[in-house]
């Protein structure tokens, strides 16, 4: 991958009309990255955040303590919470682990110094376009790869609203790469929208479901901070399914299995066959079929 100092290798004007995954030529319209390169980036970008560098934001859960106006439920007492280092509700609120603005732009430049990112629509004025939301639409591109992401501010307004929204898309776009991805679980988010906790014992004291916690609490519990290896390959394995019609994905998710030793472990192929093969040639020859000439058998 170019370093800080050595801009990739441009490509010709005409580019390349064919490759393949791992071919060492380099495609057009990737600023020089080969696919290997692109996927080597993923996997940076994917790589957790140093506990030093995640901070919490906290969300009041619990319907009663939000119409407190800060002073609590009788079932949650106001109390300095140990995370956020802010006075909340005492488990009537959970506190979601993010980076910020820095630590975001800092991966970034270590993964491809030379990325950047651009609003979708400008003003009249050529300045980036909010849409009816007072929300920013970017497109980032990291090591000659876009996704969109989106930015809001919420309650903010003036100069520190325009910050704060450049942030937030930054973030949002660097997520949909993966990059603090494991930070954010859907039980979170499903606790702030619904208004229940499962950790919160109910009324008549029946079984409680086991709590939910987020990743990184999940990781801290661990002796070793890593997942099983069962773990891991169940997660792999839920990740090409989901990633069946994305070769790139799917070169990402073969080469991490390859560094975590499950190459020649046995999976079964999708369905009408569904043939028992190796994790590393169902995704191989899954590739190769979606990267063959059209008209010509994978």
């Amino acid at each position: 991958m170019a370093s800080a100092i050595e801009a990739p290798a441009s490509t010709t004007a005409e580019g390349q009309t064919s490759h393949t995954l791992f071919q060492a030529a380099r495609p057009a319209n990737t600023f020089g990255y080969t696919r290997e390169e692109q996927i080597a980036a993923l996997h940076k970008l994917r790589e957790p955040f140093a506990p030093t560098e995640v901070r919490h934001l906290p969300r009041v859960w619990c319907g009663a303590c939000k119409n407190s106006r800060g002073q609590g439920c009788q079932n949650h007492r106001i109390v300095k919470c140990g995370k956020c280092k802010q006075k909340m509700p005492d488990g009537g609120h959970i506190d979601l682990a993010y980076v910020g603005h820095a630590e975001a732009t800092n991966r970034l430049l270590n993964v491809d110094p030379f990325w950047g990112y651009e609003p979708l629509s400008l003003d009249e004025r050529g300045l980036p376009q909010l849409d009816g939301y007072k929300g920013l639409w970017i497109r980032l591109t990291v090591c000659g790869m876009t996704r969109l992401g989106y930015g809001h501010a919420g309650d903010k307004t003036g100069g520190d609203a325009i910050k704060e929204t450049i942030g937030d898309a930054i973030r949002n776009a660097g997520m949909r790469f993966g990059m603090a991805l494991d930070l954010w679980t859907s039980s979170d988010l499903e606790i702030i929208e619904s208004g229940v906790d499962p950790r919160e014992q109910d009324a008549k004291g029946g079984e409680q479901p086991a709590p939910s916690q987020p990743a990184a609490a999940r990781q801290d519990a661990s002796q070793d901070g890593k997942e099983s290896r069962e773990q891991a390959f169940a997660r792999l394995t839920e990740q090409y399914r989901n990633c069946w019609g994305n070769p790139l994905a799917l070169g990402q998710i073969r080469l991490e299995g390859k560094k975590l030793g499950f190459s020649e472990d046995r999976v079964q192929g999708p369905p009408p066959d569904s043939l028992w093969t190796t994790f590393d040639q169902l995704l191989a020859d899954r590739i190769a079929e979606m990267e063959a000439p059209e008209g010509k058998a994978a």
